[in-house]
């Protein structure tokens, strides 16, 4: 028996259909089709909606998608993984990253005790090697002649009305910036992307809004695991200093993202995608 993958590509191919004309059909992704065609339904981003993306390329199809899944029921995922398993395989891809940034700390650390030691010598030496009685003085020259050395009182110039007003102006605009802002800007959607730009002077908050229970995976450049789950209203809180942030999301069309409480935009286009996949540029 042909695997189920298989089947439904012969089937596509003998309608003369090509997989941009199954996606804009179906609405899956092109690489998601490909996956399914080559029976590797563990690479999806949510394994337990295989079943659901069979369903729909059967029919489109003409082929009869209840009778095909429970002929191939061995071939499709069990289960999908848990969240404690993807920590544990982001965690191992990290034990090499750890080690080599433990040697990085340990020698940053012996630099830093070299210097420290070096500055106390660098001080204690201006004490000690340093003779204060050899120091000249005018007075010393000819004391029969009672030359008195005037030290000069230093007198601080008093700041005109002009330069008060342009350093009360320049406060003025420094604490401006410093004011907490957050700048969402839409960039362009590849057709299976979308990018955005984020600049943000305050901490990040994602927050995600559905009205029914959707799969999830939100994770950022540092490989950080912040969700990867079923939910419906949950906010996650950012780390600092994050280049990007990259979401995953399962049945996006009842979904809605919000950062620091600015709604994330979606294109026309890209209205009817049921998996999407958001990156955020961030710029902090």
């Amino acid at each position: 028996m042909k695997p189920i993958g298989q089947i439904l590509r012969s089937k596509r191919e003998s309608l003369g259909m090509t997989l941009i004309d199954l996606e804009k059909k179906v609405k899956i992704q092109k690489k998601y089709i490909e996956m399914i065609e080559k029976n590797e339904f563990d690479r999806l981003p949510n394994p337990d909606y295989t079943r659901g993306f069979i369903e729909k390329y059967a029919k489109a199809v003409n082929l009869n998608a209840e009778n095909l899944l429970n002929e191939h029921q061995n071939e499709l995922p069990t289960r999908k993984l848990s969240a404690k398993e993807a920590s544990k395989q982001i965690k191992s891809t990290q034990t090499t990253q750890s080690t080599d940034q433990s040697v990085h700390k340990l020698l940053a650390w012996l630099l830093g005790i070299i210097l420290i030691m070096f500055l106390i010598w660098l001080i204690f030496s201006q004490f000690i090697f340093t003779d204060k009685n050899s120091q000249w003085q005018a007075e010393d020259i000819n004391k029969s002649r009672n030359v008195k050395v005037e030290k000069k009182t230093e007198e601080k110039p008093i700041a005109s009305k002009t330069e008060q007003s342009t350093s009360d102006k320049q406060k003025e605009k420094d604490n401006a910036k410093v004011e907490a802002s957050t700048k969402l800007t839409y960039k362009n959607f590849d057709g299976a992307n979308l990018a955005y730009e984020l600049e943000s002077t305050e901490p990040l908050k994602l927050r995600i809004d559905s009205k029914i229970p959707t799969w999830v995976q939100i994770y950022d450049d540092k490989k950080k695991n912040y969700a990867y789950k079923e939910m419906k209203k949950e906010t996650f809180k950012i780390d600092e200093k994050v280049k990007s942030i990259t979401l995953i999301s399962g049945n996006s069309t009842s979904m809605e993202v919000y950062i620091n409480d600015k709604k994330v935009s979606v294109p026309k286009e890209a209205d009817n995608l049921i998996t999407r996949t958001y990156f955020f540029k961030v710029i902090q």
